[in-house]
């Protein structure tokens, strides 16, 4: 998925921060944005599919009661 390859290069440009500021601080506080970001990002694209499936099945019930309407 494209999420794991930005995730992926965030965090590399994450360490690279470490290696460069040295503030564990800071670069803690960024990694635990980075890690709340990825969650949400993963999280909404899980609502979108869920949506996806139930819009999914509804239209397969509206088509059936369509049928038997016929």
């Amino acid at each position: 998925m494209i999420y794991f390859r930005i995730f992926t290069i965030l965090l590399a440009t994450a360490f690279m921060l470490i290696v460069f500021y040295a503030d564990i601080t800071t670069v803690t506080s960024m990694l635990a944005g980075l890690c709340g970001g990825f969650v949400a990002v993963v999280a909404a694209q899980n609502n979108a599919s869920l949506r996806l499936k139930d819009v999914e099945k509804r239209l397969v019930e509206l088509e059936a009661k369509l049928i038997e309407g016929i």
